[in-house]
C-alpha cells in the first residue's frame, strides 16, 4: 500500500471528514434558513410589548453573508483540528520511528498528508458553499452569481491556507495539542494583528478571509487581488518552511 491510499483511507476510517463536512454543510444549509426566519422568530419573542423590533425583509446577499461570516471562524478551527491530527507525525514516537525509518525522504511522508488534508478541506469548503446558495436560493432568490463563485473560491482558499499554518506548526512541534493550539494562535491572533501593519490591511490574508462577506455588498478591486495572490505565496511559504524543518527532525 502506497502513503497516497494510506492517507484516503486514513481520512475516511478515523471519521475526520465527518466532521469537515458537518461543519460546512449545516452552516451551509442553516445561516441561510435562521437569516429567512430570523424576523419572525424576533417578532414572536417581542409578542405585544412596548420592545418592538424591526427587521428589513433580508435578501440573498443577507443569507451568503451570514454563511460565509461564519464558517470564517468555525470552518478554520475544524480545519485546524482536522490538519493537527493529520500532520503531527511524531506525536506518537514509536510509529514515527517507524515512519521516519521507513520513508526515501520526509518530503516523501508529509506531502501525501498534506496534498489529502488540503483536499479536503478545499472540497468541504466548496459543498458548503454549494449548500449555502441552494439554501438562499430556495428562501431568499438567487444571490449574484459572480460574487458567489468568488465568494466560495476565497473560502476554500482560507481553509487551505489554515491547513497551510497547521502544517508549518507541526513540524515545528511535536504534540497534537501544542500543535493546534499554536495554529489557532495564529490563525485567529495574529493573522488579524498583522493588519497592524501599514498597507498590509487591505492586502493580507485577513482581507481574504473577510473577502467573501464583503463581496456580498461591494465589487472585486485590485487590493482583493493582491490579497488572494499574497494568501497563495504565504501558503506556498509555510508548506516549504515545515518540508524544509521536517529535513531536521532528530525523530
Amino acid at each position: 500500500m502506497n502513503l497516497w491510499r494510506l492517507e484516503r483511507l486514513r481520512l475516511f476510517r478515523t471519521g475526520r471528514w465527518i466532521a469537515l463536512l458537518a461543519v460546512f454543510l449545516v452552516l451551509g444549509f442553516g445561516q441561510p434558513l435562521a437569516t429567512r426566519y430570523l424576523g419572525d422568530l424576533l417578532s414572536g419573542a417581542t409578542g405585544d410589548g412596548y420592545i418592538k423590533i424591526i427587521v428589513t425583509q433580508p435578501r440573498p446577499s443577507d443569507g451568503m453573508a451570514a454563511y460565509f461570516g461564519n464558517i470564517s471562524t468555525l470552518g478554520t478551527l475544524v480545519a485546524v483540528a482536522v490538519a493537527g491530527l493529520a500532520f503531527t507525525v511524531r506525536a506518537n514516537p514509536p510509529l514515527a520511528a517507524l515512519y521516519l525509518t521507513h520513508v526515501r525522504s520526509r518530503a516523501s511522508l508529509l506531502v501525501p498528508r498534506l496534498v489529502t488534508v488540503a483536499v479536503a478541506v478545499a472540497v468541504a469548503a466548496l459543498l458548503g458553499g454549494a449548500a449555502a446558495t441552494y439554501a438562499t436560493t430556495l428562501l431568499l432568490g438567487a444571490p449574484a452569481a459572480g460574487a458567489t463563485a468568488a465568494g466560495v473560491a476565497a473560502s476554500c482558499l482560507s481553509a487551505v491556507f489554515a491547513a497551510a499554518i497547521t502544517f508549518l506548526c507541526a513540524c515545528l512541534l511535536r504534540g497534537q495539542v501544542a500543535t493546534i493550539a499554536v495554529a489557532l494562535v495564529a490563525a485567529f491572533v495574529v493573522v488579524p494583528f498583522a493588519d497592524l501593519i501599514p498597507g498590509v490591511r487591505h492586502i493580507g490574508p485577513n482581507a481574504l478571509i473577510k473577502l467573501p462577506t464583503a463581496l456580498q455588498t461591494t465589487p472585486w478591486s485590485s487590493d482583493d487581488t493582491w490579497a488572494t495572490l499574497v494568501t497563495i505565496g504565504l501558503t506556498l511559504a509555510c508548506v516549504a518552511a515545515g518540508l524544509w524543518r521536517a529535513t531536521r527532525w532528530q525523530q
